[in-house]
C-alpha cells in the first residue's frame, strides 16, 4: 500500500528492530530478510543478554556474555537498515505525491478472486488496535492481509515459545512470582516488546491508510461517474 510516512518514524522503527522500517514501507522481502538477520546475529552475539545485564547494572557480566566478533558483524547492517529505510521513505513519499496528482482510478471497491472476496471499506482504528493487542496476527484479518497474518502469528509464536513468556504469565496468575522470573529467557524476551508494539502501530497505520484510500477512491468515483448537484436538469413536461 503506497502511503505517506514520516521518514524519521520509519528510521526509528529500523533502530528498534532492523527490518521493521522496511515492513512499514511495504517492502516485505527485504524487511523479512533483515528481521531474520536481527534474530540470528543478535542471538549469536548475545546482544540482548548483554543489554539485560547492563540494565541490572552488572556491566562486567554484560561485557563477558557479549560476543565481540558477531557484534562487529551486527553493527554495519544495523546502521545500514536505519539509513536505507529513511532513504526509501523519502522516495516513497515522492512517488505517492506523483501518483496522487495523476488522479488515476485504479482501485475498486470490491475484488473477486479464487481465494475470496476483498471489499474496500472503512473500519475503526480502535477496533483493529484492540484485536492486535489481544492477538497481533488476528488484526491482519481486518484488512485481509494474509502474508502479514502468517508473519505476525509465526514470529509472535516463536518469541513467546523461546522466551517462555506464556509460562511466566501463567506463574504470575497463580502468584508464584519467583518462578515467573526464573523461567524467563532474557535473550529472547527483549525481542518481544519491540515486535509486539510494532504490530500494534502497524495495525493502526494500515487502518488509517486504508480509510484514507477509501475516501480518495470514493471521491474520485463520484466525481467521475455522477453529475454535480448544480447541474441544470430538464424541465418537466406540462
Amino acid at each position: 500500500m503506497l502511503k505517506l510516512t514520516n521518514p524519521w518514524i520509519v528510521g526509528w522503527w529500523s533502530a528498534t528492530f532492523p527490518g521493521f522500517g522496511h515492513l512499514l514501507l511495504g517492502d516485505f522481502t527485504l524487511g523479512s530478510i533483515l528481521v531474520l538477520f536481527e534474530l540470528a546475529v543478535n542471538n549469536f552475539s548475545h546482544l540482548n543478554s548483554s543489554i539485560y545485564y547492563s540494565m541490572l547494572g552488572d556491566f562486567d557480566q554484560a561485557k563477558e556474555v557479549l560476543d565481540k566478533k558477531w557484534f562487529l558483524v551486527y553493527m554495519p547492517i544495523y546502521i545500514f537498515s536505519i539509513f536505507d529505510s529513511y532513504r526509501r521513505a523519502v522516495e516513497v513519499n515522492k512517488a505517492y505525491i506523483l501518483a496522487y496528482r495523476e488522479k488515476k482510478q485504479d482501485l475498486y471497491f470490491q475484488h473477486l478472486s479464487p481465494i475470496g472476496v476483498s471489499l474496500l471499506g472503512k473500519s475503526s482504528p480502535a477496533n483493529s488496535v484492540i484485536w492486535a493487542f489481544l492477538s497481533s496476527g488476528i488484526s491482519s484479518l481486518y484488512f485481509k492481509n494474509i502474508p502479514n497474518l502468517i508473519f505476525a502469528l509465526f514470529w509472535i509464536g516463536v518469541l513467546s515459545w523461546k522466551s517462555r513468556l506464556l509460562e511466566s504469565v501463567l506463574y504470575s496468575f497463580i502468584l508464584d512470582f519467583n518462578m515467573a522470573k526464573t523461567v524467563l529467557n532474557p535473550q529472547w524476551l527483549l525481542f518481544v516488546p519491540s515486535v509486539y508494539v510494532f504490530f500494534l502501530y502497524h495495525t493502526y497505520l494500515m487502518n488509517v491508510s486504508s480509510n484514507k484510500i477509501f475516501d480518495i477512491t470514493l471521491s474520485r468515483f463520484l466525481k467521475r461517474d455522477f453529475q454535480q448537484i448544480k447541474f441544470p436538469l430538464p424541465l418537466k413536461e406540462e
